[in-house]
């Protein structure tokens, strides 16, 4: 019973402290950070100025979003689970008599990183990567432990390692009534 009691604090500190203190200065970090948008606790961004986050979109606890040259551009209404990872980048692997860790930063080819879009309302599940140069398309949900190496089609959804489309989320004839009722709402 103290031991439950001992976690349910330790929580609403760790949350309180990360809403009151961290969040703020880690959205203003940021390249862009729209309105509305979540950020739970113990996120990791690295590269915070190359972030971009759209209105109102969430980011669950434990996220890890790390850049260096490359841009992460997460739209609206983009959900993400807890302890998604994002990187923009890889190591060189082909310089002859070094470790890769010996590599410096400044001797990575271009093709070494690559932006990753998330585009508006899609739905990354939880412990899901998502590696270099991929654009996860409109309404698209990606599931939970999905290793995503490949750009993908919106309103889709895709599971595995490396993630493959397993089904539409919408008939035709639904997608296009769904994306009229968005367009519509978002005039209002």
């Amino acid at each position: 019973m103290i031991g439950k009691a001992i976690y349910q604090v330790n929580m609403l500190i760790r949350k309180g402290y990360n809403k009151l203190l961290i969040v703020p200065g880690l959205k203003q970090s940021l390249g862009g950070c729209g309105k509305k948008v979540r950020i739970a606790y113990d996120c990791d961004f690295k590269a915070n100025s190359n972030i971009f986050i759209g209105d109102y979109s969430q980011i669950g606890p434990h996220a890890l979003f790390w850049t260096t040259r490359a841009k992460i551009r997460i739209g609206n209404y983009v959900l993400l689970g807890p302890s998604v990872t994002i990187i923009t980048g890889n190591h060189r692997t082909d310089v002859i008599g070094r470790h890769i860790a010996e590599v410096r930063e400044e001797e990575k080819l271009p093709d070494n990183d690559g932006d990753i879009v998330v585009k508006d309302g899609a739905w990354i599940g939880a412990n899901v990567t998502i590696l270099k140069g991929v654009t996860i398309g409109e309404g698209c949900v990606i599931a939970a432990g999905s290793v995503v190496t490949k750009s993908t089609d919106e309103y889709s959804v895709y599971a595995g390692v490396p993630a493959k489309k397993i089904k539409e989320r919408f008939t035709a004839e639904e997608l296009q009534k769904h994306k009229e009722m968005i367009a519509n709402r978002l005039k209002e």
